[in-house]
Parts: structure tokens; C-alpha cells; sequence
């Protein structure tokens, strides 16, 4: 009789999958080579009989060498930006077992692309030993590249990964990852072939979902059945879905584990997707129902919208997806009223954009999308949204009015030649508001430091007829210093009488003691991890000062400079600077 076990989540897969590495790296290995030193004079000697060892010199030793780890085997390119293989060199294994899951989905592009040049490149793994009964670096690392999205790139990475031992984690996997990309023939493929081998109830649930992906819903129905019979441990979930894919109707408000086959099975009933599992699932989830051709574009929009905004959805394709959006008349009329809170409406205003031939329609439609990105804390991501179209339209006087917002947009998306020409255009007003984005961008290449130093960049800040918090004028300060500004004791005298920021929770004193010590000694990977990990709090950049600003300046100092200056402009355009 066939034992079963219940459905296990992708956490599990990875930790079983990585269980079997260590022994597998070790067996690569063979026996001990020896290190004998070169004779003094170009003698061949003769090799020895087969069954004898050759002897070594006097003060030689052998050692045998250590097991080659796979658990950071990687293949992006240097051209993608690629960390170098150094990048754990002096770190110790158990630290990074412990933080690495703490690596969320964040809705800064700046972390984002140094999350994912962290997991994904190649690099010798940390030493030291994993700890007892805790689970495996590989596994770990395996679950996050899921989880944030990297489908593609985690089917290349189990096969980079030696295997040996019991292939049934890595046989679930592979199918999963298919219902991931969408690819039920594959994945349905992967279960059939492997159901006969192995004992997991997660296979005979597969195979009936399988069935209901093939458009059988009674061999489905007859196959839920034949578990009910052998009185399986029942899944709800599961069985509901099932049922709704057969055509009852059933209404599901909540679905808090989404599972690539429930998923499958929810996007096969038609079914709209859950609130929770909109606003809690992990982005590959989101991708995996943005992307799917079973549902209408519609009803994919918002976890569209949701998965592109967390790196795991490239831009394109939602754009793409904005442009198969019917709108009715009657929408049309409170569309931009409506862009920060309505996703058709956003897809309204993207189509209008592009389009739209007259120079001010397109640019009202792009500046109601960018206020709408403004308000709900997504303006880098939708500053690149919206770039191929903004970058088409020409600056000129009569679009004034749009130049703040589109410098900004330009400055966050790496073309500050372009933004300095709206910049021109809004006037030496707009020049002066935009001088702190600008010289976070640029440098020494952007526009001179002010003789009357940061004063004069405060008084453009805090005009006499607004009030600006003054925990923001102290973020300008704590980003300018941290990319090297000039602030002297006499800029932070006006600070210092400030209260700490209510409602600003700091991060782990571990991760950032740790940090500290592992940027000081140039532990790249450690200190990056670190600093990825205390950057944001809630998926957000954190908006503490002292926070975002030792963030900012650890990246410069590991040699990140670059993406030191882009962390610290979109702190400043978060705060609405």
C-alpha cells in the first residue's frame, strides 16, 4: 500500500534536493592528491609499479584536497553583472544560512538588481560546515531564486548542480518550475513519467490536476474519488478547485499557500484570484498568473502590475498587456482621477500615451501616471515603465508644466542628459528644486556644489511659504554625505535637537555590527548580504536617515558605487525630494 505524505511547499523541495549535495561534491573528489615538489634537475622519474606509492621528499606532505562545494554554482555573465567568484571569500557558511532568507521582495530596483547578482552569479561557496540540523546553504539559496521570481534561471541552476541519491525532490521540482512558466505540457510530461516511481500523494494530485489541464474534468473527478476511497489525508483546497474546474461553482475568498498547482488549477477554473495571495504571494506566483493564456488580461492585470513592480514580470510584457485592455467610454472620463488607485485605469493612460500623437495629450497621460507611481510608492518602477515613451516626447516651453516630474523620472532611469533638458526647460526654479536628485545622480559630473554649501540646497528645500518635514531635510543631508558630499558639523547644528523618527523600526543589530565589519575587511558577498537585508523594511527602501544613509555609503565603500548613487536617488525620490 502506498504511503502518503501530503503536499510539501518548494522550501522543502530545495532543502531536499541540497540534502544530497554535500555527499555528492564530496564523492567528485577521489582519492588524496599529492603535492610533491619539482626535483632540482629535469629528471623524468619512472612511474611506479601499479600497487605501490611514490615516495616523497623529505619536509613534503600530502594533503588531500578539499571537496569541491557546488552550493553557489552560477552562470550569469559578467556583461549582466556578474559578482566575482571571490564574492564569499572569508565568510563563514553558517552566517549566510541564517540571513539569506531574510532576502524579501522589494520594490526598489536598485535592491532588486543586487539581489539577483547576488543569488544568481558564480561564485565559490562559504566556508566552514553547515550547522547541525539546519538546513542546507544550496537549499536556501535554491527556495529564494524561486520565490523572488528567476524560473528560468533556477531550471539552469539545479542542472549546474551535481546530483546524487533520490531523484524524486528533483523530479517535483522540475514540474513545478513548468507550472511556473506556464508550461502544463511539460510539466504534466514530468509527472507522468515519474509517477510509477515514487510513493508521495503529491503525485497521484498532479496527475489529477494534470487530467483537469487536459480538459478531462471526469477522469479528474474519478481520480479524487478513487482518493476519497483509500482514505488519503483530503486537501479542501485542492478538492474544491477541482470540482470548480468541472464546472461547480464555488467562491473562494482566501487562498493563503498558492502552490504552482493550485494556481494552475485556480487559473483552469477561471476563478479570480484571492485578495491575500494578490497582496502576500511570492512573485513568481504573481508571474506565474500574470503570464497565463488561460485568463483574460483583465483579470491579470493587477497581479501584473504587482509582479512587475517586484522585478519578477519584465516590463514589456506588461506593457503588452496594458495595450489588450477594453476600456469602456464611460471610464475614460475619470481615468487620470483614478490612476492611482485603479489599474485599468493606468492601462488606459499607458495606451493614451502611446498612442496618442499630440505632444500634450501624451504628456498629460504620463504625468497622471507618474503622480500615480508618486503615490503609491512605486515611482522608479514606473518612471521605467513609462521611459521609451517619455523619451520620445521632445521637451519645449509649452510643456513647462511637466518638467519637474519628467527630470525626476529621467534622472531615475540613468539619463541625465535628458533630464537636464527638461530641467532647462521648467527654468532656474525647477534647476534649483531639482539640484539634490541631479547631484546624487551625477556627481562632481552633475551641477556645482553650492558656495554656501548644503544651506543653500536647504533653502531650496524649505522655501518660507512650505513646510517640509524636518526628517526629510535630514534624509537630504545623511544621502548627500553618504555619496561624499562635503557636509561639514555646522550643516548637522541645525539637526541636532531633531527626535528620532516615530514608527521607524531599525534593523537587526547583528545584521548591522556584522556588516559594519564585514565592509571594513571587504567580505563583498557578507557586507552586500547584510546591506540588502537593512535597506528596506515592509518591501519598501527604509526611510530612516541613518538606515538608508550607512546603506547607501557600505555600497560605495565594496566597491558599488554606481549602485550606492542610484540606492540613494531613489531614497530621495521616495521622500519626495
Amino acid at each position: 500500500m502506498r504511503a502518503f505524505r501530503g503536499d510539501r511547499p518548494l522550501a522543502l523541495l530545495a532543502l531536499l534536493i541540497a540534502a544530497s549535495l554535500s555527499a555528492s561534491a564530496a564523492a567528485q573528489v577521489g582519492p588524496p592528491v599529492r603535492l610533491v615538489q619539482p626535483p632540482p634537475t629535469p629528471v623524468v622519474p619512472k612511474a611506479p609499479a601499479p600497487g605501490t606509492t611514490q615516495a616523497l621528499p623529505p619536509g613534503v606532505q600530502a594533503m588531500p584536497l578539499a571537496p569541491v562545494d557546488p552550493s553557489w554554482a552560477g552562470s550569469l555573465p559578467t556583461s549582466d553583472g556578474a559578482l566575482p567568484e571571490t564574492l564569499w571569500q572569508g565568510t563563514q557558511k553558517a552566517f549566510v544560512i541564517a540571513a539569506l532568507p531574510l532576502l524579501q521582495p522589494t520594490l526598489s530596483p536598485t535592491l532588486q538588481g543586487l539581489t539577483r547578482r547576488l543569488l544568481l552569479s558564480n561564485a565559490i561557496a562559504p566556508g566552514g560546515e553547515e550547522p547541525l540540523k539546519s538546513r542546507s546553504l544550496a537549499a536556501i539559496r535554491l527556495e529564494r531564486v524561486i520565490a523572488l521570481g528567476y524560473v528560468d534561471a533556477a531550471a539552469e541552476l539545479i542542472d549546474r548542480l551535481p546530483w546524487k541519491g533520490d531523484p524524486e525532490p528533483l523530479d517535483r521540482l522540475r514540474a513545478e518550475i513548468s507550472l511556473l512558466k506556464n508550461d502544463h505540457d511539460a510539466a504534466c510530461r514530468s509527472v507522468r513519467d515519474a509517477i510509477g516511481h515514487y510513493q508521495d500523494i503529491w503525485w497521484d494530485r498532479a496527475q489529477i490536476a494534470c487530467q483537469v489541464l487536459a480538459g478531462d474534468p471526469g477522469k479528474a473527478a474519478l481520480g479524487l474519488s478513487l482518493l476519497r476511497e483509500r482514505q488519503v489525508p483530503r486537501d479542501p483546497l485542492f478538492d474544491n478547485l477541482i470540482e470548480a474546474a468541472g464546472g461547480r461553482a464555488i467562491k473562494l475568498e482566501r487562498m493563503p499557500d498558492a502552490t504552482p498547482v493550485r494556481m494552475a488549477l485556480l487559473a483552469a477554473a477561471k476563478l479570480p484570484l484571492p485578495a491575500d495571495t494578490l497582496q502576500n504571494a511570492d512573485p513568481v506566483v504573481l508571474r506565474a498568473w500574470a503570464t497565463s493564456a488561460q485568463l483574460p488580461a483583465d483579470r491579470r492585470l493587477s497581479a501584473a502590475e504587482r509582479a512587475a513592480a517586484l522585478g519578477a514580470l519584465p516590463l514589456d510584457d506588461l506593457r503588452s498587456l496594458y495595450t489588450e485592455i477594453t476600456v469602456k467610454p464611460e471610464e475614460r472620463k475619470t481615468t487620470a482621477q483614478q490612476a492611482g488607485d485603479n489599474p485599468r485605469a493606468r492601462a488606459l493612460l499607458y495606451a493614451t500615451a502611446s498612442q496618442e500623437t499630440a505632444p500634450t495629450v501624451r504628456a498629460q497621460a504620463l504625468q497622471s501616471l507618474l503622480q500615480a507611481g508618486l503615490k503609491r510608492g512605486e515611482f522608479p518602477v514606473t518612471a521605467r515603465l513609462v521611459a521609451p515613451l517619455l523619451l520620445e516626447l521632445e521637451p519645449s516651453p509649452d510643456l513647462d508644466w511637466l518638467a519637474p516630474l519628467a527630470a525626476r523620472a529621467l534622472y531615475a532611469i540613468d539619463r541625465p542628459q535628458e533630464g537636464g533638458r527638461w530641467a532647462e526647460i521648467g527654468g532656474a526654479a525647477a534647476q534649483a528644486q531639482l539640484f539634490l536628485i541631479a547631484r546624487l545622480a551625477l556627481g562632481d559630473n552633475g551641477p556645482a556644489w553650492p558656495k554656501d554649501g548644503f544651506k543653500s540646497i536647504l533653502e531650496v528645500l524649505q522655501p518660507k511659504d512650505a513646510i517640509v518635514e524636518p526628517q526629510k531635510l535630514l534624509l537630504a543631508g545623511a544621502l548627500l554625505q553618504a555619496v561624499g558630499e562635503p557636509l561639514t558639523p555646522a550643516d548637522w547644528a541645525r539637526f541636532v535637537s531633531l527626535s528620532p523618527a516615530a514608527g521607524t523600526p531599525l534593523p537587526n543589530a547583528a545584521l548591522w555590527l556584522d556588516g559594519r565589519d564585514a565592509v571594513a575587511r571587504h567580505r563583498l558577498g557578507e557586507g552586500l548580504l547584510d546591506t540588502l537585508v537593512m535597506a528596506q523594511s515592509g518591501g519598501r527602501l527604509t526611510s530612516d536617515p541613518i538606515v538608508i544613509g550607512e546603506a547607501v555609503a557600505r555600497l560605495g565603500a565594496l566597491g558599488l558605487e554606481i549602485d550606492a548613487r542610484r540606492l540613494a536617488l531613489e531614497a530621495a525620490l521616495a521622500a519626495g525630494l
